[in-house]
Formats: C-alpha cells, structure tokens, sequence
C-alpha cells in the first residue's frame, strides 16, 4: 500500500529545511541539491515541490512570515498581560530569531536580492510589513489610556524603527545591543 504524503506539510518541511541552509551556507552558496540533501528527499522529488530555489526561498520567507505574525497575534490576544509586556514579547518574536543570527544571513540576502531585482517578493513583504504594522497600531490604540490617541502613529513608527535598527545592527554586533533597546522602548513610550 502506497504511502499517503501530505503536499502542504512536506512544502513545509522543505521550507525548514532551506531556511537553516540558508542561515548556515547563505542563499548564493546553498545548492537545489543541497536542499534535497538537508530535506533528506531526492532532487527528482523536490521538484514535484518546488521549481527551482528562488520559489523555495520565496515559500520559506512567506513562511518565516507567517510564523512571526502569528506569534504576535498569539501575544496581542494575551489579556493578562500588560501593554508594555506585549511590546516586549514582540519585539523579541522580531529579535530572538534574527538577533541571534539564526536568520541574519537570510536577511541580508533578501535585502540585497530585493534591492537589486524581486519586485513580486517586495510586494508581499511590503504587504505582510503593513499587516504587523496595523496589529501594532491596533495594541497601542486598544491602551488609550498609557498613550494617548495623538502619538498612536508616532510610537507604532518607533516601535518598527528600534526593531529594523536592532535586526540590521544584528548583523555586526552581538545580542546584547538588542536586548537594551527594549529598555529603549519602554522609556520612550514612559512607562
């Protein structure tokens, strides 16, 4: 009797398996081979998946997405904690993954790659970025109360400021710099 294989969860075991490749190797040096190796299929079989490894990348970008909004929409739900507490949680959803450099190779080649030529990608980030940014907004306008509606826009810009500067400055110092911006934050909105 023939295996049954579910198509979306292996995808996704693929995109796993490339983002730790490419965290580790980088996007350029990480072969199609490379990625069957790591996904422990053959290459034959990851093209029934993927065409080639820019539709990996782009699937395990989107997915690495996914997973960052979901967690903060898990965070923002979260009634016992405090606005502040929430601020924190998300800022490391962003800094823990990335601050550590489990994904700042991956960063930097998106950057790069959507700099030079990925126009389609560029949209769906720019997309998912306005998505969180909203999320954001929506938690600093339910706390009318520690800030008031005026300043709603100018801390949700601040809050994605410290977090892009903590991302790229991951890139050339240790966690330690990321770990003081939460102070950062939190004495800028006064609390």
């Amino acid at each position: 009797m023939p295996k049954i294989v579910d198509h979306e969860e292996r995808k996704h075991e693929i995109a796993n398996s490339a983002l730790t490749l490419f965290s580790r190797q980088g996007y350029h040096n990480a072969t199609f081979g490379d990625i069957a190796s790591a996904s422990g299929l053959s290459r034959t079989n990851i093209y029934n998946y993927f065409r080639n490894k820019d539709e990996i990348f782009h699937y395990a970008v989107g997915e690495l997405l996914d997973t960052i909004s979901g967690n903060i929409e898990d965070i923002i739900r979260q009634q016992d904690l405090s606005l502040v507490q929430k601020l924190q949680k998300i800022y490391q959803v962003f800094t823990n993954e990335i601050g550590e450099g489990k994904y700042t190779s991956i960063i930097l080649d998106l950057a790069l790659r959507l700099k030079r030529e990925d126009t389609t990608l560029a949209e769906a980030l720019d997309e998912a970025t306005k998505a969180l940014r909203k999320k954001i907004e929506a938690l600093f306008a339910g706390e009318t109360t520690l800030l008031p509606s005026p300043r709603i826009a100018a801390a949700t810009t601040l809050f994605f400021s410290l977090v892009e500067s903590s991302i790229m400055r991951s890139l050339f110092t240790d966690s330690a710099f990321i770990q003081q911006n939460i102070g950062s934050i939190l004495r800028m909105l006064g609390t």
